[in-house]
């Protein structure tokens, strides 16, 4: 049988339907032509709690000990899919508040005797700001390369979008990026 190719989308921005989902819904729509199943897991709507690095999950095998939406909702996701997107506005240079405690929630995924290990996993960073210099992504994308090096995951590409502010922009401003976002997801 043929394994099910997944791509989640961790969407890390509090405005449903905004610029970086709409940045988001065309790389779906590109993976979809590839045969992927579409997942959307919406962060602001959760509960998500921070990292308070207990360590708890490495000597357990438990996910975490916070009772919270990433044990339930946010860790079997990552773990289904083929593809993980992370996928956050731009807030003062880095991830929106929304986005953050997953990726400091990663410590079960961190070491190959880590009771979850997902090594091998793909990954692709999407981001839109307000700013209209390209720079201004340099923490957000250092991060995600330190982070995902660490993780042993896989880069399959970075879309960051500058000078896309208002909600409707990314369909007037970004057009080019949506087709770069499209073209992308049919790479999968």
């Amino acid at each position: 049988m043929e394994n099910k190719k997944v791509l989640t989308m961790l969407l890390g921005s509090p405005r449903a339907g905004g610029n970086t989902e709409k940045l988001a819904d065309a790389l779906a729509e590109g993976a979809k032509e590839k045969g992927y199943e579409i997942r959307k897991v919406r962060l602001a709507s959760m509960d998500l709690k921070g990292c308070t690095d207990c360590r708890k999950c490495w000597s357990t095998g438990k996910p975490c000990i916070l009772n919270d939406d990433m044990n339930d909702k946010v860790y079997p996701e990552i773990e289904a899919a083929s593809v993980v997107v992370f996928v956050s506005p731009l807030y003062f240079y880095s991830w929106c508040t929304q986005i953050k405690p997953v990726w400091d929630r990663l410590i079960p995924f961190y070491a190959a005797d880590a009771p979850r290990n997902v090594k091998d996993k793909k990954t692709i960073l999407l981001a839109a700001a307000g700013d209209g210099e390209e720079e201004k992504f340099e923490g957000m994308t250092a991060s995600f390369k330190y982070a995902t090096d660490y993780l042993g995951w896989k880069v399959l590409g970075q879309i960051c979008v500058p000078g896309i502010f208002s909600k409707g922009e990314m369909e007037t401003k970004g057009t080019d990026y949506l087709k770069k976002a499209k073209e992308l997801g049919k790479t999968l």
